[in-house]
């Protein structure tokens, strides 16, 4: 069995979720990448997440508080989407005004 628990962050995360680890030590691995973060082990711990779960929210590096990994991303969205609305909101109240007269 391999020592999952001696291992870096990034190589274990390399290891379990390019699924090179062999299929017999996978749940052992998987479980030492859980242990890395306590947020997501205390969540897999409570039963509000499954192993996959968890697996999968630290592979796209969102937990259920959020990540600084995507702030940059996730402020442009809100950004752009309160843009859109100010624009859009303007443009019907222009329309609304030219129909009114």
């Amino acid at each position: 069995m391999g020592n999952y628990d001696e291992m870096s962050t990034a190589r274990l995360k390399w290891l379990v979720l390019d699924r090179i680890v062999p299929k017999d030590e996978a749940a052992y691995a998987r479980a030492a990448l859980i242990a890395r973060d306590p947020e997501i082990q205390s969540l897999v711990h409570q039963g509000l997440m499954t192993e996959e779960q968890a697996v999968a929210a630290i592979k796209t590096g969102q937990t259920r508080y959020g990540d600084d990994e995507g702030m940059i991303g996730d402020r442009l969205v809100l950004w752009a989407k309160r843009l859109g609305t100010f624009f859009g909101g303007t443009f019907f109240a222009w329309i609304a005004i030219h129909v009114a007269r």
